[in-house]
């Protein structure tokens, strides 16, 4: 009984999960960064100049934080403040070539790790394998507690 529920789909969906997280979490040490500073430097690159307010709340964490957080980014040379151009009193914090090139680099490090896991999968087995894990996470969406708010809420409420 014991070992049926370690081979149960929820059992293995959080062991690979946490191997991920732990695989990525060793790469970003490379890197010098922390999880919520690639957080912050993804976000700006998609969406350009933010005001550290409005970094912290999609990141899901306090101001204070997101000063320490921007501190480092800045001191490692990835972002850069600039004055907004229509309003003197905010900063706008925006990505550098040097924030760039390390997100270029850490996409060839997702990729990397992607192509460790289907290792033996074949294109068709990877396909159906994302559909069904669409499919699950749709299921999961559809309970009365999570409709009406879609994934990046529900990650940002959990800080995830």
């Amino acid at each position: 009984m014991k070992g049926k529920w370690l081979e149960s789909s929820f059992m293995m969906i959080q062991q690979i999960a946490h191997l991920m997280q732990y695989q990525a979490m060793r790469e970003m040490e490379s890197f010098h960064l922390k999880p919520n500073q690639v957080g912050i430097m993804w976000i700006l690159r998609s969406e350009g100049g933010l005001s550290q307010r409005e970094l912290a709340k999609k990141i899901g964490i306090t101001p204070p934080s997101m000063t320490v957080s921007i501190r480092k980014l800045e001191k490692q040379g990835y972002v850069r403040r600039q004055m907004d151009e229509k309003d003197q009193r905010i900063q706008r914090i925006t990505l550098t070539g040097e924030g760039e090139n390390c997100l270029g680099e850490l996409r060839e490090m997702i990729g990397t790790m992607e192509a460790r896991l289907y290792e033996g999968i074949s294109e068709e087995e990877r396909e159906i394998m994302k559909s069904i894990l669409r499919h699950m996470r749709s299921n999961i969406l559809n309970y009365k507690e999570f409709q009406g708010m879609d994934m990046c809420k529900i990650m940002e409420e959990r800080h995830l």
